[in-house]
């Protein structure tokens, strides 16, 4: 019985460590970008990420299409200059007027 009990104890608490670890890790952000357009132009673009993927979203955006307001057609994200969560201010102040001039 002893022996039983020092294999389940540490195999229980694995799996819950584990279920604890994988339940922060998926845990979703809302984030803004300050980005430059291909041939022009800069908006801010929105995204819903894992809490992990806010510090490497300016880089891993580069070459997506969004649909900047105003726009019919998409176009790509040449540059991402800040990326920051929903509810915070950027910190560049370009960044900060064209933010304010977007539609929720």
């Amino acid at each position: 019985m002893t022996t039983f009990m020092k294999i389940l104890l540490p195999t229980i608490l694995l799996i819950i460590s584990n279920n604890i670890e994988a339940q922060t890790s998926t845990k979703k952000v809302d984030a803004k970008c300050f980005v430059e357009l291909v041939g022009g132009g800069e908006t801010v673009a929105f995204f819903n990420i894992t809490e992990k993927k806010l510090t490497s979203l300016s880089k891993s955006i580069i070459g997506h299409k969004i649909a900047p307001p105003g726009m019919k057609q998409k176009v790509k994200i040449y540059k991402a200059h800040e990326c920051v969560l929903l509810k915070d201010n950027f910190k560049g102040n370009k960044a900060k007027r064209v933010d304010a001039k977007i539609a929720r």
